[in-house]
């Protein structure tokens, strides 16, 4: 039986140390789904109730980044991954 007595559903760590364990695996293996992933894990992050306000706007700010971070290049799902993004931020 695992101890569930320090876990605390309201806590931004999980999302946070799943979007850093992400990153490393992007800088290892780039790819538009682990970009798409790592933006939407830091647009939750920046909905996440138990951020200050300074962190919610920097996740906010690195969502915007990581979720256009692919337009740059020209991939073969380049063009689908910069109307998700485009999509993606301007709900923000």
């Amino acid at each position: 039986m695992s101890d569930t007595s320090s876990f605390n559903p309201q806590s931004a760590e999980p999302l946070l140390a799943g979007t850093l364990a992400l990153m490393t695996f992007y800088a290892d293996r780039p790819s538009v789904a682990a970009m798409q992933k790592i933006g939407r894990n830091l647009q939750c992050l920046h909905q996440h109730p138990a951020l200050s306000a300074e962190m919610s706007l920097v996740c906010r700010r690195l969502a915007a980044y990581w979720l256009t971070l692919g337009c740059d290049v020209e991939p073969a799902d380049g063009p689908a991954a910069c109307r998700f993004a485009a999509a993606s931020v301007a709900t923000q």
